[in-house]
């Protein structure tokens, strides 16, 4: 699955329509579904573009080392300076 087909996934499984997806990004009940369509119809969409979208459907993205340890790194459009990393214990090394 790629960052446009979860998002999709994602408004789905959320109720969003690209209308109200946008109004939430944008605080205003006259933003259009375009400013989200937009970005669902091109091939590839940028991090920060992911992380928006992300953020608006209360959504973080998530980073998991495949081998050795199995860290786990969330990242969210909060503070892109604080990075949270979890251990495989679960606990968070912020």
């Amino acid at each position: 699955m790629n960052e446009i087909a979860a998002v999709k996934a994602l408004m789905k499984t959320k109720g969003f329509s690209g209308k109200t997806l946008a109004e939430k990004i944008k605080g205003d009940k006259n933003a259009t579904a375009s400013y989200v369509t937009n970005r669902l119809q091109s091939k590839t969409m940028t991090v920060e573009k992911l992380l928006e979208l992300l953020d608006a459907m209360d959504c973080e993205l998530i980073i998991k080392n495949k081998v050795g340890d199995k860290e786990v790194f969330v990242i969210d459009n909060e503070d892109r300076n604080d990075v949270k990393i979890y251990k495989k214990d679960g606990n968070s090394n912020e």
